[in-house]
Formats: structure tokens, sequence, C-alpha cells
């Protein structure tokens, strides 16, 4: 590193500071910590998925893209998994992470109260184990599937066409690289949030965690 960047240098930094910034912008300041992994886990599958595109990519096994491939994408979410489960632990401790699924405070209100709690909080447990399926099964899907359709597309159509969806294959690699690893931010930055912070937290705060939960509820299958 140089205090007068040359134009790599120049041109990494930008492309870290603006990763830097999205996150931020998703998560507050505490996303700052997990930028590292986010940047990491974005740019490997955003070069992993367009490489792929290259020339011949159909016809070789050693220019299939990398997260064409099951085990890659499967091993991804379960790094992407242990991590977010583990941050959760560490700002929390065990109890107070558990303490987000096995609720028994409703008990205090009835205990019709009680059983919903521990009912809603036993299904949000057990989708913690459905997170790194959705997540590598998503990637895994959209890259084979892309790139299948454009083998049999430039296969059986003339130039042109293909060239129209290499570009448009291109664009989605980035928004699959791009969605892999802002749900991998996301989850770490609700796994390191108290079960009871709405009710304490002020209204910026709240408004970001209210905008990061409308990001995973949207988030499509």
């Amino acid at each position: 590193m140089r205090l007068v960047p040359r134009p790599v240098q120049n041109a990494v930094e930008f492309i870290y500071e603006s990763l830097e910034n999205f996150a931020v912008s998703l998560g507050g300041p505490g996303a700052r910590a997990h930028v590292p992994l986010f940047a990491s886990f974005f740019l490997f599958i955003l070069f992993s998925n367009w490489s792929g595109l290259l020339p011949m990519f159909g016809k070789f096994e050693e220019l299939r893209a990398p997260t064409s491939d099951v085990n890659v994408t499967i091993g991804l979410a379960l790094v992407s998994f242990f991590y977010f489960q583990f941050q959760g632990f560490r700002a929390l401790g065990v109890r107070g992470y558990l303490g987000k699924f096995f609720v028994f405070s409703g008990f205090r209100h009835g205990f019709g109260t009680g059983l919903v709690d521990m009912f809603v909080g036993l299904i949000e447990f057990f989708l913690e184990f459905i997170k790194p399926v959705t997540l590598s099964m998503r990637l895994f899907g959209n890259i084979f599937g892309g790139e299948v359709a454009l083998g049999v597309i430039t296969a059986l159509t003339i130039a042109l066409i293909p060239a129209g969806m290499l570009l448009l294959e291109g664009l989605l690699n980035f928004v699959q690289a791009l969605i892999f690893s802002t749900l991998m931010l996301m989850y770490t930055i609700i796994a390191v949030e108290s079960h009871h912070v709405d009710e304490h937290a002020a209204p910026e705060h709240a408004e970001a965690m209210r905008k990061r939960r409308r990001i995973l509820v949207g988030d499509p299958l």
C-alpha cells in the first residue's frame, strides 16, 4: 500500500470502499466489522460466476463456473451459516442468543401468549437451518441454469442472440453475487441483535432494523 497510490491500488480501494458504503447503508455502523467477509464473498462469487461466461464454457469441465457446482455453493453457504451463528453467540452469549428462539417471558402475560411465543420461536429456530439451503440452492440453480440456457441458445441460434444473452447473463451473475453476500450480511446483523432491541432502539436504529427485515422478508427462494 502506498500513500500516493498507483492506478491499481486506486481501483482496489474504490471497489472496497464502494462495497463498504453499500454494506453500512444497509446494516448501519455495526455492519462495518463484517465488510471484509461481505466483500470477499461478493468478489469471489462474482468472478466465479463470470468465469463461466468464457468462450467454450460449455465444452470443457474446467471452464465451468465454480458456482455452477453445488458443492461449491453449499460450502459458501455453510461458511456463511457458521459465521453468523458464531457472531450471534459471540455478541449475545449462549443464553441471550438462544433466548431469541426459546422465549418463556410470554407466560407472564398468560398461558396462551406463552405458547404462541414458544411456537413462533421454534419456527424461527428451525428456519435458521433452512438459510444455508436457500443460499446454496439459489446460487447454484441460477448459475447452472444460466450456463445451460446460454449453451442451448448458442447452439441453436445465430451469433447476435447469444451475444445479447451473454450480456444479460453477466448482469444476472452480478446480481446473484450481490444477493448472496447481502443476505450473509443481513443474517449476521440480525443474529447479533437482541430479541428485545426494538423496544429500546432509537428511531433511526429502529428504521434500519425494519429495512433489514424488509429485505429478508422479500427474499425470493
